[in-house]
């Protein structure tokens, strides 16, 4: 068995893997940015604790780190939703457990999941797009992880999609997650809708379902769409996939943005080959998607 870490933008989750790719069980937190003192202390010191009761209690080979960001040589780099330049977490845990330690950004661990066990297990080539606090990808071509020499690579949530558009933490503007990641989408919707800043993910969607087709919620849905679909079709016209996985928090709103989606990014308007439109597909692994791939190796 392996454990699996999945450090996000806004929670920390660790679990337990199986051979099999299975989630066993898992423990997490939210990262409330204004309740904890030292946001790295905390992340250190809560996957540590987690780690230790499942050495307890299960035989562990291997610990698997799935990190927004850049990891490089066993250090995470430019977590730039969390403003931390560097955290070197994989020494500290290997000295407590002397296990090995493998880290990789969290979108690709993601994609490796949703490859290995789930959505486009059977598509050669494909995209897989984490719409989450930011936006990450994954690319595969003939079944192979695309991972280039120098940097992580594939950062396509920070390609333009708007070219005097809202500036980003990254230091561009006009960003694709800038405009689609979820975080952004949802707290638009809370504003529109008069809600208090810490409404929870579900009590939003239950309410969308509600008033979803009010005029100003409608409108920011279907800006979303559109600009989620700009997106979606630079990738398209680049890589050429067979298919599109959407993963994420972006799943559980399914009901409200996925037939929409779907709908408007069929009309091909954008698409330089218009005969070889992917398939968009919703990942199956949901948000423990992160976790199952950091295991694999």
């Amino acid at each position: 068995m392996r454990i699996g870490i999945d450090l996000g933008g806004s929670h920390i989750a660790v679990g337990i893997v199986k051979e099999n790719g299975t989630l066993l069980e898992k423990k997490e937190t939210d990262l409330n940015h204004k309740e904890i003192g030292s946001l790295e202390q905390f992340i250190q010191e809560y996957m540590i604790k987690c780690i230790k009761e499942y050495i307890d209690t299960y035989p562990i080979d291997l610990i698997g780190i799935a990190s927004p960001g850049e990891p490089k040589e066993g250090k995470i780099t430019s977590l730039v939703n969390l403003g931390i330049q560097e955290l070197n977490i994989t020494e500290t845990i290997h000295k407590i457990c002397n296990l090995p330690v493998q880290i990789l950004n969290d979108a690709k661990c993601a994609g490796l999941a949703e490859k290995e066990y789930g959505s486009i297990k059977n598509d050669e080539d494909s995209v897989f797009i984490c719409l989450g606090t930011g936006i990450g990808a994954a690319i595969f071509m003939e079944n192979k992880l695309l991972i280039p020499k120098r940097h992580s690579g594939f950062e396509l949530g920070h390609m333009t999609i708007q070219k005097e558009g809202e500036a980003c933490k990254c230091g561009k503007c006009g960003c694709f997650e800038t405009y689609c990641s979820m975080k952004r989408l949802k707290e638009a919707l809370i504003q529109i809708l008069g809600l208090p800043e810490e409404t929870k993910a579900q009590e939003l969607y239950d309410i969308l379902k509600e008033r979803q087709n009010e005029e100003k919620v409608a409108q920011k849905i279907n800006r979303y769409i559109e600009d989620l679909v700009i997106g979606l079709s630079n990738i398209t016209n680049i890589f050429e996939p067979e298919a599109i996985c959407l993963g994420g928090s972006f799943v559980y709103f399914e009901n409200i943005l996925y037939d929409k989606l779907v709908e408007e990014f069929e009309k091909k308007e954008q698409l330089f080959n218009k005969e070889n439109c992917p398939k968009l597909k919703l990942a199956m692994l949901g948000n423990d998607a992160g976790m199952i791939g950091a295991t694999i190796n």
